[in-house]
């Protein structure tokens, strides 16, 4: 049974550091993220997790769009952000949309990455967590 109120989230970037500081940049209470090193990675185990969402940064002779390009029929429905860096050539959205990816997006870089992801799990806002007072009052 899946909760309404998560959303999960996938990473695939090859960098583990890059991939850490990703995940705590675009955190929240309401998203599960999911960090992986490659896009055949994420789809091992499909009935584990399903993403609502797929952040991809591809990396020169690591996870290349052409990786990317590859994965099932069923899996190009999902919404997927490529993270450009200077590492990797120009990736072209009207190409991603002719292979299949019906919602395709491209960031520069981490800020418009979670500006994009928030609008496409959360268009109408996410809630702000809930702040409960320490249960030992503090003198």
């Amino acid at each position: 049974m899946k909760n309404e109120g998560y959303k999960t989230i996938f990473i695939v970037d090859p960098v583990k550091n890059e991939r850490i500081q990703l995940s705590k940049f675009i955190k929240h209470d309401k998203f599960t993220l999911a960090a992986y090193v490659s896009i055949v990675d994420c789809f091992k185990r499909d009935a584990v997790l399903f993403p609502d969402l797929i952040i991809f940064v591809p990396r020169a002779g690591k996870s290349e769009i052409k990786h990317l390009m590859n994965i099932k029929r069923k899996h190009k429905s999902i919404p997927v952000i490529i993270l450009a860096n200077s590492e990797c050539e120009e990736v072209s959205l009207t190409t991603l949309q002719e292979s299949g990816f019906r919602d395709a997006h491209k960031a520069g870089n981490s800020e418009k990455v979670r500006e994009i992801a928030y609008e496409i799990l959360a268009p109408e806002g996410l809630l702000l967590r809930e702040e409960t007072p320490h249960p030992v009052p503090i003198p």
